[in-house]
């Protein structure tokens, strides 16, 4: 088995770069790590998906990957690295061979990676697909706030404050609507595409916090 030594991982159970990193994660600091060098087709797949790997594959990282601690280190399971020759990308497994968390590199660190990995012949890992997530061109903050204000608008509907949720319809439509579950349902569907109505249902929310 092939390691790569001293880098820091950010373990999320969506996909960032790097640059959406926030100061407020846990940073793990990596002592030891397995690298597999992959095909390019098993590498978008492994990072736009969630994945199942084959017990006979993730037996055999139990207690493969160290992480540096104040004194000492600690073992983490299931941690691997994964790299076509271009990108790297971590990934952490559950006892079911599950991916739960991945995690994008540093820049340079990422470079450095793909170099060693090219020279490693490449590895046929035993997975499967189990959900194919939507590839998103948001950023994690946009993420965040569109999934903030969706939790805001759940807790209108769900606490029936109706006279808040149709004046916030007329806002964005300019007209009334009676109908709370049409309302609720558009307004949801609204955050959730990104639409042009995102900014007033935003101020909308700054509105009401404030009184």
């Amino acid at each position: 088995m092939n390691y790569v030594y001293d880098i820091i991982l950010n373990f999320q159970k969506h996909f960032y770069d790097f640059y959406d990193w926030n100061t407020d994660d846990e940073i793990t600091h990596i002592r030891k790590i397995p690298l597999f060098h992959i095909t390019n087709k098993d590498f978008k797949i492994l990072k736009t998906s969630i994945c199942k790997f084959g017990s006979e594959f993730y037996e055999k990282l139990y207690n493969r990957t160290e992480k540096f601690k104040k004194i000492n280190v600690a073992f983490l399971n299931y941690v691997f690295l994964v790299s076509n020759g271009k990108e790297a990308l971590a990934i952490k497994l559950n006892k079911d061979g599950v991916c739960t968390h991945k995690s994008s590199l540093l820049l340079d660190e990422e470079e450095e990676i793909a170099d060693i990995a090219e020279d490693l012949k490449i590895s046929d890992l035993n997975y499967k697909i189990i959900k194919k997530m939507t590839p998103s061109f948001q950023t994690r903050t946009e993420k965040e706030i569109l999934a903030n204000i969706t939790n805001k608008l759940s807790y209108l509907y769900n606490h029936k404050e109706d006279d808040k949720l149709k004046f916030l319809y007329l806002e964005c439509f300019e007209k009334n609507e009676d109908d709370i579950n049409k309302i609720f349902n558009t307004l949801t569907m609204e955050i959730k595409n990104n639409s042009k109505n995102v900014s007033k249902i935003i101020d909308f929310f700054k509105i009401i916090s404030q009184k």
